[in-house]
């Protein structure tokens, strides 16, 4: 029955799907890692503006409104010149005005809408929103050229996995065809290393996808070490002794509590030690488990409907030899 097809476009069509399934695969990593990414992103510059955010709810705790605080503008150009990511600052209020800035250019309106806690990405420019006392949010604006260069070398990494697999699954599936007389059981097989190779790519992208994730939780820690050295340094400066400083786990509290993959953070011996959210990361885990899981389904389905247009073909030919 499959002999009367041609050869040629079996074995087409069956490579044809290969490459559809391994730009699925791509573009999936592709956006997994990006979204990671913009994540922690986020997660850096609220470690980094965690100090200014804190001085600026002090100042506020007293029933003190944003627009008559003293001093604003000088304390934001501060922050912006000691954080080399960080080009501009907004103190933004819950009406969407900007009150205050560092001096910079005016923000771009739909800036202005960003809810606490939301992100999000414009060209080479990442804008993130944190909470102020409950009634006012600071809108920072930070450069991506680094990270870019970083997602393209990802990227690349990702574009050669996926042609190298490419390679070898068509290469495998082009012998199979050319090799065996038996057509029917040639074209089985060759569906069997498109599977495994689905499998394998889906697997691939998405334990590469969580590793990465992992590894940039690292970074978030060297940036929390980074900002609490520099803090109990200036403090250092004032000739105030270690054992004088109080106050310091509510200080911690400051970045566990809005990082969600921390539970907790203590200062022991002169070192920070955290706790990770298990529950939170186990839930991340499984949510990448899903996403791979969702895009395996959906390759297979695929995969289906192309043995359906193919019966119907073959049924086509079967009926027109009748």
């Amino acid at each position: 029955m499959r002999k009367r097809l041609n050869d040629n476009f079996i074995l087409s069509v069956v490579i044809v799907l290969d490459l559809t399934v391994t730009v699925l695969s791509l573009v999936l990593g592709c956006f997994m890692y990006r979204s990671n990414y913009l994540s922690v992103m986020n997660n850096r510059i609220y470690v980094e503006m965690t100090g200014l955010i804190s001085n600026i709810n002090y100042g506020l705790h007293f029933g003190k409104s944003i627009e008559s605080y003293y001093g604003m503008e000088p304390l934001l150009k501060e922050a912006v010149d000691g954080t080399p990511d960080v080009n501009a600052l907004y103190i933004v209020t819950d009406d969407n005005i900007a009150v205050f800035s560092d001096g910079g250019k005016d923000p771009d309106p739909d800036v202005l809408t960003l809810d606490e806690n939301e992100y999000q990405k414009d060209g080479s420019t990442f804008y993130s929103a944190f909470e102020l006392a409950g009634f006012a949010r600071l809108v920072c604006c930070s450069d991506m050229s680094d990270a870019l260069t970083v997602w393209r070398q990802y990227y690349l990494h990702l574009c050669i996995i996926a042609a190298v697999g490419f390679a070898v699954s068509a290469g495998i599936i082009l012998i199979i065809w050319k090799s065996m007389k038996d057509h029917d059981r040639a074209y089985r097989i060759m569906l069997a290393v498109l599977i495994l190779w689905i499998v394998a790519i889906s697997s691939y992208v998405g334990a590469g996808a969580f590793k990465e994730y992992n590894k940039s939780i690292d970074g978030i820690y060297t940036a929390i070490d980074s900002a609490v050295s520099n803090d109990l340094a200036t403090i250092r400066d004032m000739k105030i002794d270690d054992d004088m400083i109080t106050g310091i786990d509510d200080y911690l509290a400051g970045y566990s509590d809005n990082i969600n993959e921390i539970e907790s953070i203590s200062y022991n011996g002169g070192k920070l030690e955290y706790t990770p959210a298990v529950s939170y990361m186990r839930r991340v885990a499984v949510d990448y488990l899903l996403q791979t899981l969702l895009f395996l389904a959906f390759s297979i389905i695929i995969l289906a409907e192309y043995q359906i247009f193919m019966s119907g073909i073959m049924t086509g030919e079967e009926n027109d030899h009748v």
